[in-house]
């Protein structure tokens, strides 16, 4: 028998299709950025996007690289489970740091003697409303003499066999009466049924039917994909502009209309689109459409005072008081709550300190804080 070799894929979706998604993905993210139509975009210090006013790195950044060292270290560790079978054994190489022991899985190093096989058992789950959640709740039993190896059957790849995984679109469909025919085709499954021929092989369905198993499947109404669509991209267009405009300060009263506005019309939207799904479904996403979309209308009226006046003007205001300026003409600023209260103490009362404004599009006006917070960071390294 030759030695046969398999890796394992913690997606079941086949490589081109899954790249194709993420890579669809970050096109808009950056398609979304890009259509900002940032101004002075050739002079902006995007470092000054990810730095406090102290000339730190922000926290959630921090968590995030953390976030992604540990993903980095789990995908590395998979790259390395793999499953070897030849005339007279199985070889299960599976490292603990994969987190497959945290599902119950088999973890670790092992050498099976064929012989010793009394019986692989495959339970193909059913319950569930699309095929990927069933083929990943399914499982193979390796039972021997002294032990039950617990493994994932679909998840295993031949090596230099063409790669049997599913595409997008037969990951969610209905797997009532297909998932239990494709486990028992998955390479894996065949191989060791054909070199365990002492061995019994039995298939004993599993019905998952909990409380939400029976749930409505959203990606199986056009206008539920549509929402998350929207969803997706306004989440996305909040975040990254809500990073962009951290040193621009909002001067006076923000406008209540265009937060109702893009509430009611969200919601409305979320509620025609969902037509014929379930009401708790339908309403419940429409409300979540309508919370982002509020979110993100917080970015959007700044930016679009960015690009309705986008050269600001110098006005001198007068430090009436330690991080307290009047002017005038325009609201006061006040930064006594703000994190560089040392530097606006090294200024003495009455100095005039410029700052740079945009003109007021929809009632109140920007302040561009960069020139300020420079200066601040200058100060503080030249205090260390």
């Amino acid at each position: 028998m030759v030695k046969q070799n398999f890796r394992y894929s913690a997606s079941i979706l086949k490589t081109g299709q899954l790249l194709g998604a993420l890579i669809a993905l970050f096109a808009f993210m950056l398609g979304s950025l890009l259509l900002l139509e940032l101004p002075n975009l050739s002079e902006m210090d995007f470092a000054e996007i990810f730095r406090d006013d102290y000339g730190n790195i922000h926290f959630e950044l921090q968590i995030l690289v953390i976030v992604s060292l540990i993903g980095a270290l789990v995908a590395a560790a998979n790259r390395k489970v793999k499953v070897t079978l030849d005339s007279e054994t199985v070889s299960i190489k599976i490292p603990k740091l994969t987190g497959l022991g945290l599902m119950g899985l088999t973890t670790g190093e092992h050498r099976i003697p064929l012989h010793t096989i009394r019986k692989i058992e495959l339970t193909p789950v059913t319950g569930f409303r699309n095929m990927a959640q069933a083929i990943q709740q399914s499982r193979l039993r390796l039972i021997t003499d002294s032990k039950t190896y617990l493994l994932q059957p679909y998840n295993f790849l031949q090596v230099g066999a063409p790669d049997h995984r599913l595409g997008l679109t037969g990951a969610f469909g209905k797997p009532k009466a297909r998932v239990e025919a494709i486990i028992n085709e998955a390479p894996l499954v065949r191989a060791l049924s054909e070199a365990a021929g002492e061995a019994s092989v039995a298939s004993k369905p599993v019905d998952r039917s909990g409380p939400l198993a029976k749930q409505f499947n959203l990606l199986r109404h056009r206008g539920m994909v549509i929402e998350l669509v929207l969803l997706t991209g306004l989440g996305a267009y909040a975040l990254i502009d809500y990073l962009l405009l951290t040193n621009y300060l909002i001067l006076g009263d923000l406008p209540l209309w265009p937060f109702v506005s893009a509430g009611l019309l969200a919601g409305a939207l979320g509620i025609r689109l969902g037509r014929g799904a379930p009401g708790a479904e339908r309403v419940g996403v429409a409300a979540m459409l309508c919370m982002v979309a509020i979110a993100a209308t917080y970015p959007g009226i700044q930016r679009y005072t960015l690009i309705a006046s986008p050269e600001p003007m110098s006005v001198a205001y007068e430090m009436t008081g330690a991080a307290h300026f009047e002017h005038s003409d325009y609201p006061a600023i006040d930064q006594r709550s703000s994190n560089i209260t040392e530097y606006w103490e090294s200024l003495e009362t009455g100095t005039n300190v410029d700052f740079l404004i945009h003109k007021p599009v929809l009632g109140f006006s920007l302040v561009d804080m960069s020139p300020v917070y420079e200066k601040s960071r200058a100060f503080y390294r030249a205090r260390e």
